[in-house]
């Protein structure tokens, strides 16, 4: 492997290990045991390092993608679920949902450079394009915290309805929207105002979103086999579009013309047509299950699909919306990135 070359890797949740996939000719190169219950994982390209949490141990395993060996195993709090780059790309962000407290990691050394404390639960970490300020939701404690990133340390605390899930930035930095997984809407809060300024009324169970990449909306994922667009400007639902029964995770074609909704009940990947704002079709994948990723490979032709239950990942033709080939990785594969 070469400094330049890249590759699909996938985190197999079940077995322990992360698979690496060659988009040269879809084919699994090697496989990589990392731990015990890994949850999630991330790659900080300016340094060449993938770090993966690992809840059983509450360390992080960094990973060197072109050596493909585990190189440096990091404490961090209890029960490291999911972890993010910050825009720098120098910090590594580990939510800890055991003990109600981030790690930061820097990028180049992985060694642990800060505790924050936030809220209790399962979280989920958005940042401000600056790198500036970060969020965070507290999904047992209802609510999010505001950190300042760049003193890595929590400045407020804002309650939201119930069970703050996913939340993303509007690419103008105006906005921070949370979804309150366990009501039917989605809180939006000021980034000046450092509060709540609208309550946008939508389908039940809003779990997950992401803004489109001219960020004039946001798509976001219902627990209730549902899509709602949501107007940015607006701040109010511009449509609803039905999906599989449980959609969680959304990605967008890199000119962001369609949009790819998985289903975690299901074998389908409806593709939603981003200008029409309408579904443009259905792809058959494999077995559904819970965090199944997709990620596109380097030149944005190619989907790879994780199918969980399935243990495999489907390659998919994004232009024709079709499956080219399917790879067996390991056992429970959940997140799937570029590196």
């Amino acid at each position: 492997m070469t400094k330049e070359a890249v590759q699909i890797l996938v985190l197999n949740t079940k077995s322990g290990d992360v698979s690496f996939i060659d988009p040269a000719d879809d084919a699994v190169a090697a496989t990589v045991a990392v731990g015990d219950d890994p949850r999630d994982l991330v790659y900080a390209p300016a340094h060449g390092r993938v770090f993966v949490t690992l809840g059983g141990t509450d360390e992080v395993a960094v990973l060197d993608p072109v050596g493909r060996r585990v190189v440096r195993r990091t404490r961090v709090g209890e029960r490291p679920g999911h972890v993010y780059v910050n825009p720098l790309g120098d910090e590594v962000w580990v939510a800890n949902d055991g003990s109600a407290e981030l790690s930061v990691i820097d990028a180049a050394s992985g060694q642990s450079i800060a505790t924050v404390p936030v809220g209790d639960g399962h979280h989920k970490i958005a940042f401000t394009t600056d790198g500036r300020l970060a969020y965070v939701t507290n999904i047992r404690s209802a609510t999010v915290t505001i950190c300042d990133a760049e003193t890595r340390r929590a400045l407020d605390t804002v309650a939201v309805v119930k069970g703050p899930h996913g939340i993303a930035v509007s690419s103008d930095d105006r906005h921070v929207l949370v979804c309150n997984n366990g009501a039917p809407v989605i809180s939006v809060i000021g980034v000046t105002e450092g509060r709540v300024v609208a309550e946008i009324e939508s389908p039940g169970r809003p779990n997950y979103v992401r803004v489109s990449p001219d960020g004039r909306r946001a798509f976001v994922a219902h627990k209730t086999a549902a899509v709602s667009v949501i107007d940015l400007d607006a701040l109010a639902v511009e449509r609803t579009l039905a999906v599989g029964a449980v959609p969680e995770r959304i990605v967008f074609t890199p000119d962001g013309k369609l949009a790819f909704v998985n289903d975690t009940k299901g074998r389908d990947i409806t593709v939603i047509d981003t200008a029409k704002l309408e579904v443009a079709g259905r792809i058959a994948v494999e077995a559904g299950g819970w965090h199944q990723g997709m990620a596109f490979g380097p030149d944005g032709s190619r989907l790879y699909a994780v199918n969980h239950g399935a243990g495999s990942v489907s390659v998919l033709d994004a232009a024709r919306a079709r499956v080219l080939k399917r790879l067996g990785v390991g056992r429970g594969p959940s997140n799937i990135i570029v590196a």
